[in-house]
């Protein structure tokens, strides 16, 4: 199969067996990169995390318990 690296356009062949290639195949709207470029992200976001000015910003997971007992305390400070 061949794939077109989104930031060069530099067309690769992949092989077919390749959980990378299955993917591509069965889900088009995923984006291709080829090795270079991969490695060259990686290296850049790795770089911006040491430096300690990159916040990932990753959604609160929060149980259904902690979430009842939020939602009762903001109730019980609304009735008082």
């Amino acid at each position: 199969m061949n794939a077109k690296c989104i930031l060069c356009e530099r067309v690769d062949e992949l092989d077919n067996r390749e959980f990378k290639t299955k993917q591509l195949r069965n889900k088009p709207i995923r984006m291709y990169l080829c090795p270079e470029c991969e490695h060259r992200v990686a290296i850049n976001t790795i770089s911006r995390v040491n430096s300690g000015h990159f916040n990932f910003h990753k959604p609160v997971v929060i149980s259904n318990s902690e979430l009842k007992n939020m939602l009762a305390d903001k109730d019980g400070t609304l009735a008082e």
